[in-house]
């Protein structure tokens, strides 16, 4: 999966107007906001984000398959889809993988299989069915005492060799949270919660995730120092390099010998799951 893409270069298909006309309906049935840029335009925000991180790591999904664990409107299936995978997408919220399913109808993407899943209970899904999983802003919507046996059904549909993919989550250990903009609510004790009656959005522990996933997982940004995850941040940005702060970040992650998205306000980490958990994986060029 490695490898250089051909598939990267091709353009977004355009919307189909009619099935774009169901979208909205639908959209509106459901009290969704269709020109919402998370909603409607949410197709072509990935195109140039999940994309472009895929292009920076080298990694190609032409033929594979792909799980989307946590699809919301279908945005990164849509992408994977024409970047030539074979997607199964899942999501907890049913009008939503409805929607995602329309979503998909407009773009032209109508071999993804998508599927409504129980929070908590496991996939209907087959062991080591997947070259691929993919978590885009999603582990962090997933109740915390759930968050360990998702992990473990992760691990389980995913082949030996292949790759997690966990990006866009945030992180606990930045005081803000990325997606509400509030400040310190991560650092909030949960007791604090049952006092008030009210639980802030929180991002998720970056190394509680990754101790679930133990040593059945090989991070390949510690391999290289985090260059391929400098030129994926380079490439979303359509930048030549990356941010500054992200060159220092990869620095502060290289003396600490942990991959820099761990440490990032958006945990994004790409991982290689070992065919022996004796072993480590060896060092991908």
């Amino acid at each position: 999966m490695f490898e250089t893409m051909n598939r990267y270069s091709h353009p977004l298909p355009s919307v189909d107007p009619e099935k774009h006309k169901l979208f909205v309906e639908l959209a509106l049935q459901q009290g969704v906001d269709p020109h919402n840029p998370w909603v409607g335009g949410y197709v072509e925000y990935e195109w140039t984000h999940l994309r472009e991180l895929l292009r920076g790591y080298g990694i190609s999904v032409d033929g594979q398959s792909v799980l989307e664990f946590g699809c919301n409107y279908g945005a990164s299936a849509i992408v994977l889809h024409h970047l030539g995978a074979r997607v199964t997408a899942v999501d907890v919220d049913a009008d939503k993988v409805e929607l995602a399913r329309a979503n998909a109808h407009r773009y032209g993407a109508d071999g993804i299989t998508f599927r409504v899943v129980e929070a908590g209970a496991p996939l209907p899904l087959e062991a080591e069915q997947f070259d691929l999983v993919t978590c885009n802003s999603v582990l962090e919507y997933v109740d915390a005492r759930l968050l360990r046996s998702t992990l473990l059904e992760l691990d389980r549909v995913l082949r030996p060799k292949g790759i997690l993919l966990i990006t866009g989550t945030s992180s606990r250990l930045w005081p803000r949270e990325i997606h509400t903009g509030s400040w310190l609510a991560n650092y909030r004790p949960q007791f604090v919660d049952r006092l008030t009656g009210r639980e802030p959005m929180r991002g998720v522990s970056p190394f509680k995730i990754r101790a679930v996933l133990g040593n059945r997982y090989h991070d390949v940004d510690v391999d290289d120092g985090g260059e391929a995850w400098l030129r994926a941040r380079a490439s979303v940005r359509g930048a030549s390099k990356p941010p500054q702060a992200a060159v220092m970040l990869a620095a502060a992650a290289r003396a600490l010998h942990i991959g820099p998205g761990w440490l990032a306000p958006h945990i994004s980490a790409t991982m290689v799951k070992v065919a022996d958990s004796r072993q480590v994986a060896p060092s991908i060029s």
